[in-house]
């Protein structure tokens, strides 16, 4: 394999963030705070010699690529596949409006479960599920890994959201698509570096997660 690693780094914040909504699909864009935070990780993220930058099509996280992209010279691939869970009805809104609305989704979605029988996509208006969610970032990250085995040693840079980038880790891992495991998602700017492991199954392991600085 040509591709000696994955980074995955998740957007500076929003205003959603600080204000701890949920953002799903919304395009919100980076605050204040979100863009100093770019700005300060892209030379360290330049640091681990990123040879491609792909991200997500929402400006939260083409912005945070702008940065590095800023630092390193190298072109953005965006892929609109990488972009977050849409949670319809409950985005913009906080764990406590949530709820006090959806009291038995919301229970069923912290334990790592899809919010309600038969399913999200009924009881939350444009709604999304966790395995059609995570299919398409994978799907994305699978696809431009095999574009980048054409060039030895390339490390591939993700751009993305906090529960897209858990998700898709604990895909490549192995896990379950549709059953939350315990991974936590990125901080904002933070990133986590997966590595291949030859002739293995799964063929990734985590180097390390939720960096911020070395």
């Amino acid at each position: 394999m040509a591709v000696s690693q994955i980074v995955f780094l998740r957007h500076g914040q929003t205003a959603n963030n600080l204000e701890r909504r949920i953002q799903g699909s919304r395009d919100t864009p980076l605050n204040d705070e979100g863009r100093r935070q770019a700005s300060e990780i892209a030379p360290e993220i330049a640091q681990l010699g990123i040879t491609r930058i792909y991200s997500s099509d929402l400006s939260r996280a083409r912005d945070t690529a702008a940065a590095v992209a800023e630092v390193t010279g190298l072109e953005i691939t965006v892929d609109a596949r990488l972009r977050e869970r849409a949670y319809g009805v409950w985005e913009g809104l906080n764990s406590d409006e949530i709820r006090q609305a959806w009291p038995t989704e919301w229970k069923r979605w912290r334990e790592g479960l899809e919010p309600g029988a038969p399913g999200i996509q009924t009881r939350l208006e444009n709604g999304e599920l966790m395995a059609a969610a995570v299919s398409d970032a994978i799907a994305a990250v699978n696809e431009l890994a095999d574009a980048g085995k054409t060039t030895v040693n390339e490390k591939l840079l993700f751009v993305s959201h906090g529960s897209a980038i858990a998700n898709a880790i604990n895909v490549l891992l192995g896990q379950d698509p549709s059953v939350w495991n315990g991974l936590q998602g990125l901080d904002n700017c933070h990133w986590a570096v997966l590595a291949p492991r030859l002739n293995s199954n799964p063929a990734w392991r985590i180097v390390s997660y939720n960096r911020w600085f070395a």
